[in-house]
């Protein structure tokens, strides 16, 4: 029995919670690059990669392993939602993890922060498009209609 609705699994809800909460997280980012703040901007980036690792390898990859027979008809619109979802998950994770390590792995050098900027907003934009298509998959699989 779910937090928000009695058809979801707990940890599906706690997900939900987790993944509004990187959104919020990477709102918090922006504003720091706004204001300068290339430190706090990479140690936020940093929580949000970390938490985005955490919800993939403890809800996300098991629910995609228990819900496969989704993919017989990869046509049908939650199909390629689903689809959609996980393909571009990985990608932004890969992704963030490059630049997060890439930055922390240089002492939080500021110039190779600026090295990989070509990279940072297709990632931020996959990721909030990764983001919606998660909430649609929420509530496609759980929202009764």
């Amino acid at each position: 029995m779910g937090l928000f609705n009695p058809h979801a699994y707990f940890l599906s809800d706690v997900n939900l919670l987790l993944q509004l909460a990187n959104l919020v997280i990477l709102i918090l980012a922006v504003f720091f690059w706004s204001r300068h703040s290339i430190s706090k901007h990479g140690a936020t980036m940093g929580i949000a990669v970390t938490l985005h690792t955490v919800s993939i390898f403890a809800v996300m990859v098991p629910s995609l392993a228990a819900t496969s027979a989704f993919f017989a008809n990869l046509l049908a619109p939650f199909s390629l939602a689903l689809l959609s979802h996980a393909v571009l998950g990985s990608l932004v994770e890969i992704l963030g993890l490059y630049l997060v390590l890439a930055w922390a792995l240089n002492h939080w050098n500021e110039k190779v922060c600026f090295g990989n900027r070509r990279f940072m907003k297709p990632t931020a934009i996959l990721w909030l498009i990764e983001i919606a298509f998660g909430i649609y998959v929420y509530v496609a699989f759980y929202v009764p209609m």
